[in-house]
This record gives structure tokens, C-alpha cells and sequence, in this order.
């Protein structure tokens, strides 16, 4: 039930469920340079130093299971609000942290309030607006929260080099608060639960996302596309230090992909009003998987040259910037009763496929052989195209 939008008093402050939405993206970017510093400073092995990215990326997963038919139940603003606050506290905890294994355990609790927050922020635009308006109002939005990695792999690089890795920790808990107090101020309810909401309900709404078709041919398009990010994050650091290039440099090199997902929304959202929104999204995963593969061919040819990286990376962002707005539209408004447990289901594919291909990718040894992650990032480009034909068939059905 849209509560706010019948009122024509309130419509939800983009700014702030951008930034709400990119609590998760921030919470990697910024860490993600620190990650070679951490395990040489507290001694860690590089696979479990990447247990700081993949147990985040998981708690996120599986906290937008419960955020999403929680807030159906509660509303969607209390859980948002207090998405920020865990979020904050998580950080101090993990800025404090004198050992990997503490540290995880805070990104754990930080990976939940990020969920909260992201299912909330998306909740909200499915709330308050119809589904073609609201793929365009979600790129919006994601164009805005991807300002928020471009700064957050610079800063990230520069926090770890002159601060140390605790500076990306420190900075996570201050976003956390700003966020919290805005929230708090800023956003009104969008959500009446129409009858009391349990988890057995949850369920069985579950169930029935998994089994429609459009729902899950969408979500799998955006969960393989999120993966290929993710992926690519948790060993191109690796990549760039076996170039001599700096935690600072790195930073600024990987914001590239950042741009690109900032040109490629804000170019989705006028791309919406000439062609149809399949057309659009599987035209981006075509364009993703081509560019992976001319990165690869260029890192064959040009070893030691990190604009044989960071160019594609440009057009891979590019790419994702008309795919991942519009197939979490679709999948969210797959069955519109279940707006609510459909955003929190398609973001826990997201993160679960982003923690677990970095850690597959890592396993497979792409911390030490750059053409074995590039590889891994183009068979999982690979499924998103099949999964974006597999919903462009079932729309003209």
C-alpha cells in the first residue's frame, strides 16, 4: 500500500536512498585496497584476508532475506533506520580489531546492517513508484550511489596509505551515521502491512519468486552481473601490485568501473524511453562479455600495462549501468504483492553470487595469475547473457 504518494506531501529524497543503497557497494571498494596491506600487517594468509569481502557479501545476502518480508511486516523505515546503525557500530568494531578473525566477525555484523539498508532503499522506490517509472528513478539512483565507489576505491587507496588499513574502517562508521541521521530526519513510511507477516509466509513467497519465471530469469541476469563486480574486486588488487602500482594508484585506476556504471545509468534512463527495457539489458550483456574478452586479449598481449585493465573495466561498469537497474525492476515487480520479499530475494542473489565467485576466483588462484580471474569473469558474463535472453523470451511471451 503506497501511504506517502496518495498525501502528494512527501516523495522519497533520491540523495538519501542512494546513499542508503550504496552502503553495500562502499563497504567492498573502500576495503578493497587495504586487503594486501591488512594480511602483511596482521599476518594473514591472502585467503583469509578475502574473508573480509566474501562474509560481508554473504551477511548481506542472507540479511536481505529477513530484511525483505521483515519490513513487509514493520514497515519499511525502521529497518532502514536501523540497517544504518549496525552499520556504524560495525565499523568502529572492525576499525578497533587487532586480528583478521575479529575483523571478519564485525564485517559479518556489518554486512547486515548494509542489507537492511539496500533492500530499504529499493523497497521504497518499488513502493512509491510503478514499475516503468521506476526503473528509470532506480538508475537515478544508481548513478548516484556509484559516485560513491568511484570516491571509495581513491579514497580507500590513499586512507591505507597514508593511515593505514584501520582508516577504511573508521570511514565506513562515519557514513553509517551520517546515513543514520538522515534517515531518521528524512524518510516517512511507504509500507502498510495488509495482515500480519511471519516467516513461514516469507517461505512460501520465496517459494513462489523462485518459481515464476520472470522473477528468476531477472534476478539471475542481475545476480551473474553483480558477480562479475565483485569478482573482479576481490583479485584485480592483486593484479596491480604485481604491476609496482600503490594502494593510491590502484584506487584510482579501479574507479573507472565506477565511472562507466555512472555513464551507463544516467544512459539507461534515457535509453528507457526509445526501447524496451529486455532489449536494453540484454544488449549490456552482450557489451559486458565482449569487453572482458577484449581485456583479456589485451592483458596477453600487454602483461604489465594497467590500461589494459582499467579500459575495459570501463565498459564492463558501462554495461552494468543498463543491466542491473532494470533487471532488479522486473524481478521486484515479478508478483506485486511480494514487491517487498522480491527486492530482499533478488539482492541476496546479488551479494550471494558476488561473495562466492570472489572466493572462487581467488580458490581457482587469480590473486596469482591475472588471466585466471579474467577468465572466471567471462564464463560468469557468460550465464548473465543467457539469463537476459532467457527474460527477453519470456517478456514477448
Amino acid at each position: 500500500m503506497n501511504l506517502e504518494k496518495t498525501s502528494h506531501q512527501w516523495s522519497p529524497p533520491i540523495w538519501i536512498l542512494s546513499l542508503g543503497a550504496g552502503l553495500a557497494p562502499f563497504a567492498v571498494t573502500l576495503v578493497a585496497p587495504a586487503i594486501p596491506s591488512m594480511a602483511i600487517d596482521l599476518n594473514a594468509d591472502s585467503n583469509i584476508t578475502q574473508l573480509t569481502l566474501t562474509t560481508l557479501l554473504l551477511s548481506i545476502a542472507f540479511g536481505q532475506l529477513i530484511a525483505g518480508p521483515l519490513s513487509d511486516r514493520l514497515g519499511r523505515k525502521p529497518l532502514f533506520l536501523g540497517g544504518a546503525v549496525v552499520y556504524c557500530a560495525a565499523g568502529f568494531g572492525a576499525a578497533l580489531s587487532h586480528t583478521i578473525e575479529v575483523i571478519i566477525f564485525f564485517r559479518v555484523i556489518q554486512g547486515f546492517g548494509a542489507a537492511a539498508a539496500v533492500a530499504m532503499s529499493r523497497s521504497i522506490v518499488v513502493d512509491f513508484y510503478g514499475r516503468d517509472q521506476a526503473a528509470g528513478v532506480m538508475s537515478t539512483i544508481i548513478a548516484m550511489m556509484a559516485i560513491i565507489p568511484v570516491f571509495g576505491t581513491a579514497l580507500g587507496g590513499v586512507l591505507t596509505d597514508f593511515v593505514g588499513w584501520q582508516g577504511s574502517f573508521w570511514m565506513l562508521a562515519m557514513t553509517g551515521l551520517i546515513l543514520t541521521y538522515f534517515v531518521n530526519a528524512g524518510i516517512q513510511e511507504t509500507h502498510s502491512p495488509e495482515h500480519v507477516f511471519t516467516f513461514k509466509d516469507a517461505l512460501a513467497g520465496y517459494a513462489k519468486l523462485l518459481s515464476t519465471a520472470k522473477f528468476l530469469s531477472s534476478a539471475l541476469t542481475t545476480a551473474f552481473q553483480t558477480a562479475v563486480f565483485f569478482a573482479m574486486m576481490g583479485f584485480i588488487g592483486y593484479s596491480f601490485e604485481r604491476m609496482e602500482i600503490s594502494a593510491k594508484e590502484f584506487g584510482v585506476w579501479m574507479a573507472t568501473t565506477s565511472v562507466g556504471y555512472i555513464l551507463g545509468n544516467l544512459a539507461n534512463k534515457r535509453l528507457l524511453k526509445h526501447y524496451r527495457i529486455d532489449l536494453i539489458t540484454s544488449v549490456g550483456a552482450a557489451a559486458s562479455l565482449a569487453s572482458l574478452i577484449i581485456m583479456e586479449i589485451w592483458h596477453i598481449n600487454s602483461p604489465s600495462s594497467p590500461i589494459g585493465l582499467a579500459v575495459p573495466m570501463i565498459f564492463v561498469g558501462l554495461s552494468n549501468g543498463v543491466i542491473i537497474a532494470n533487471s532488479i525492476i522486473v524481478a521486484s515487480s515479478a508478483i506485486p504483492r511480494l514487491r517487498g520479499s522480491a527486492t530482499g530475494l533478488v539482492g541476496a542473489m546479488q551479494m550471494g553470487a558476488g561473495g562466492v565467485s570472489g572466493t572462487i576466483a581467488i580458490w581457482l588462484g587469480a590473486d596469482q595469475n591475472t588471466s585466471v580471474g579474467i577468465i572466471t569473469l567471462i564464463v560468469i558474463s557468460f550465464f548473465s547473457l543467457i539469463s537476459a535472453w532467457w527474460s527477453t523470451r519470456l517478456q514477448r511471451i
